[in-house]
């Protein structure tokens, strides 16, 4: 045996009980058989962890994909759609190989925005959406609000 396996032992057993006890004891449970932290620590991580926000980005999304004016005013429903769409866009990241192709997919996004922006608005606003979506350029987002 190693001089410093000893120590290596204690501490090992230390971090253990700390990783342990720091969870719920439903979760804790779980890990009380495994021989070290750092087996805790990656099955801690790749059990429970979120690296891609993927909880976060379908939450977002799922409020987004129901969330229609109601009794809303035109304001609250914008200011609701605009802070989801906010924090949606911190959680992707895209790399594009050249400029074209990103202002290609804002362009894209901005019709989708505009389009969902104006699908979820109450009925008695029908007119001015079929303007809105009838005009020969898509109006921006803010536009569109601005317009209704």
């Amino acid at each position: 045996m190693a001089p410093t396996y000893k120590k290596w032992l204690a501490e090992n057993n230390m971090v253990m009980s700390w990783l342990v006890n720091s969870m719920n004891m439903d979760i804790g449970e779980n890990f009380l058989a495994f021989e070290t932290a750092k087996e805790i620590w990656d099955a801690a991580k790749e059990t429970y962890s979120d690296i891609e926000n993927t909880s976060e980005v379908a939450e977002i999304e799922r409020i987004l994909h129901d969330l229609r004016q109601g009794d809303l005013t035109v304001t609250q429903y914008f200011n609701i759609l605009t802070c989801n769409w906010c924090q949606l866009d911190m959680y992707e990241v895209h790399n594009w190989s050249c400029t074209t192709d990103g202002l290609l997919y804002k362009k894209i996004v901005e019709k989708k925005l505009v389009y969902k922006f104006l699908l979820g608005l109450n009925k008695n606003l029908d007119k001015v959406r079929g303007r809105l979506m009838g005009a020969k350029t898509s109006p921006s987002l803010r536009e569109a609000f601005s317009e209704v």
